[in-house]
């Protein structure tokens, strides 16, 4: 299985058959979340690399938003991609696809009116770090936050990327790749090991498959 661990520990499976309790999963450090923005915008933006990354000047304020004190962050750090600067098949010609994404601390309240209200302060947050007017040129925007996550992938709590990287949860004390309940029972993606990340989950993938057809190998 390479979905979401903890929903399928905690929801799929009756809880004689977990590998884990639900306090295991409830006292866990969770990695962040993401407040997503995909904005088409009907001019082109030459200001802008690929890849843009702005941090704050307090960035352990924002980092304790996520990890001490989960709030949505006052004074964020963020990504900005634009896609369709190396790439023009990213947007019609003459106009320019943004993706801005905003970590945030995963559990959050969620609201429509919570998330709009935090889209507008974040947008402006962009517009004052950037020097440009972003709002005038918006042709289409849609939000993808924490309620995406969890509706979409199941993800626990909204998070986007699994388990934190701390002491505790790190190597060999992320959780098992194998189920010691229920025989043929097998867990790859980002909980496991080797951890968070796209290049890390296909790792997970590898890591894993010998493990099967050991057991495979065992039962022909």
């Amino acid at each position: 299985m390479c979905g979401d661990y903890a929903h399928a520990d905690r929801d799929l499976l009756d809880p004689l058959h977990a590998n884990y309790s639900r306090a295991y999963w409830d006292r866990a450090v969770l990695a962040p979340s993401m407040f997503i923005a995909y904005l088409g915008m009907n001019r082109e933006f030459p200001e802008l690399s690929h890849h843009n990354l702005y941090f704050s000047h307090d960035w352990d304020a924002h980092f304790d938003t996520i990890f001490k004190r989960p709030a949505w962050p006052e004074n964020p750090c963020f990504y900005l991609s634009a896609a369709s600067r190396t790439d023009s098949r990213a947007a019609p010609p003459g106009k320019e696809n943004l993706f801005l994404l905003v970590p945030s601390a995963p559990g959050l309240v969620d609201g429509d009116e919570i998330r709009e209200t935090y889209y507008e302060k974040a947008l402006s947050h962009v517009e004052q770090r950037l020097g440009l007017s972003l709002r005038p040129h918006i042709e289409v925007e849609r939000i993808f936050s924490q309620r995406d996550f969890a509706a979409s992938y199941h993800a626990f709590k909204g998070t986007a990327l699994g388990l934190a990287h701390t002491l505790q949860q790190t190597a060999v004390f992320r959780p098992s790749m194998r189920s010691k309940k229920i025989q043929g029972l097998f867990f790859a993606g980002q909980y496991t090991h080797p951890g968070v990340g796209v290049p890390m989950t296909f790792i997970a993938s590898q890591v894993v498959s010998p493990i099967v057809t050991a057991y495979l190998n065992e039962k022909a």
